[in-house]
């Protein structure tokens, strides 16, 4: 699969300059040349690491902002670390600011936001505010982007555009919540509306089930409540667009090997597949959005596919197999953000992603259930031979988090709960 560009009829001084850094710059530099844009990443989780690293080694030179310090990706040499208040809250965009004067008033940074939380504060923001230092690649869009955020607004985009979506209800507080079980079909699963929430998914065999969730649940209200569609973790399938005003530059489809807990992929593999790249584009088609967008959908026992969920505003978690396959995502958005040509993007279906982190026997998981997938290669979200203070950080991280882990799982096999599970 390749999706071509043309190139646009004059190029401006930015661009034939970042052309020139690409040759001069050895890789992972990260002097901020005022003859080159710079990339701010917002975040350094495993995620904000990935996009960081696969800027760095197209010699775009980065900065990275982060709260939490003690996160391993704040040891990478790829970036430049600015430390901030708070990456999800309105904060944000003080730091953003501060940052800002600190460039100069010709730089004009192209951002990247690495959870939904962060989308929702800058949006909010985009055009009025953050357009005028950052180049937002959804800014122009944003009235029609941040809506998508809303679990509560999904049923009625497919309903615009014929797509399956599995019956579902709103609960506002704990007192809805058996109302709206009420014309549902169990098993059910509910999703809190807001993003970052205590959870992401929980499910639910049997109404006697939800009352143990209860804490979870009231913590994150409103909360989608939703029939089940039958089926495991592979049979989750997603397709990820980089749009430019509504036109599709490079695409991507992949499929899960397993979630833990749901709804977070722990392993993905790269599966093109032409009926779920069609599914996404029609549940983006009219609304000329810009930048990465994602959908997730599910395949039921008949074949069909429901809609779980989209992602927009920001690459997904597993963006790192997209660019292990053969779709660098970033690389993508910072060049078609500077009016580049982006490079030609084919799919290929070698490398397994893997989020060690939060499932750290992902690699003895594969090795029972999917052998051959380990001899094609495997990409984690931090072992990097030229990045490798975040993954050394990480494993010592593992190791001494290890009794506590061990602590955890023997309570709730008992049935008593520690305080971090209530």
């Amino acid at each position: 699969m390749k999706i071509k560009r043309e190139r646009t009829s004059s190029e401006n001084d930015e661009c034939v300059a970042f052309n020139l850094a690409l040759r001069q710059t050895r890789r992972g530099a990260t002097s901020l040349s005022p003859a080159v844009t710079p990339a701010v990443v917002v975040g350094l989780c495993a995620h904000g690491l990935g996009i960081v690293r696969e800027l760095a080694h197209a010699k775009v030179p980065v900065i990275a902002l982060e709260s939490n310090m003690a996160l391993p990706g704040v040891k990478t040499r790829l970036a430049q670390i600015r430390r901030v208040t708070d990456i999800n809250s309105p904060t944000l965009i003080d730091d953003l600011d501060a940052l800002a004067k600190t460039l100069g008033p010709d730089v004009h940074p192209v951002l990247f936001l690495t959870n939904d939380r962060m989308v929702q504060v800058l949006g909010e923001a985009a055009q009025q505010h953050i357009s005028r230092r950052f180049r937002l690649s959804w800014a122009h869009a944003a009235t029609r982007l941040l809506p998508l955020l809303s679990k509560s607004e999904i049923e009625a985009r497919c309903a615009e555009t014929g797509l399956n979506y599995p019956k579902s209800h709103l609960a506002h507080t704990l007192d809805e919540v058996p109302i709206a079980l009420a014309g549902l079909r169990f098993p059910v699963i509910a999703k809190p509306v807001q993003p970052l929430s205590a959870f992401k998914t929980l499910i639910a065999q049997q109404p006697e089930d939800l009352p143990a969730a209860h804490k979870k649940i009231a913590s994150s209200l409103p909360v989608l409540l939703q029939e089940f569609i039958p089926g495991g973790d592979d049979q989750i399938q997603f397709g990820a667009l980089y749009l430019d005003h509504g036109k599709i530059i490079a695409r991507f489809e992949g499929r899960k090997l397993h979630s833990r807990p749901m709804g977070h992929t722990t392993i993905g593999i790269s599966e093109p597949n032409d009926e779920v790249h069609a599914l996404t584009a029609r549940f983006f088609s009219g609304l000329d959005l810009s930048g990465p967008v994602s959908l997730e959908l599910k395949r039921a026992e008949d074949g069909s596919f429901w809609v779980i969920e989209p992602t927009v505003g920001r690459t997904d978690f597993w963006a790192g197999l997209c660019s292990a396959n053969g779709v660098p995502l970033a690389v993508i958005e910072y060049l078609t953000v500077l009016g580049q040509p982006a490079p030609i993007s084919t799919q290929f279906v070698h490398r397994t992603w893997i989020n060690g982190e939060r499932f750290p026997g992902a690699l003895l998981w594969l090795l029972i259930h999917h052998p051959t997938r380990l001899r094609e290669g495997a990409r984690g979200v931090y072992l990097d031979y030229d990045d490798l203070a975040p993954f050394v950080c990480a494993t010592r991280q593992s190791i001494v988090s290890i009794p506590g882990r061990a602590m955890r799982k023997a309570c709730r096999q008992f049935g008593f709960s520690s305080r971090k599970d209530t």
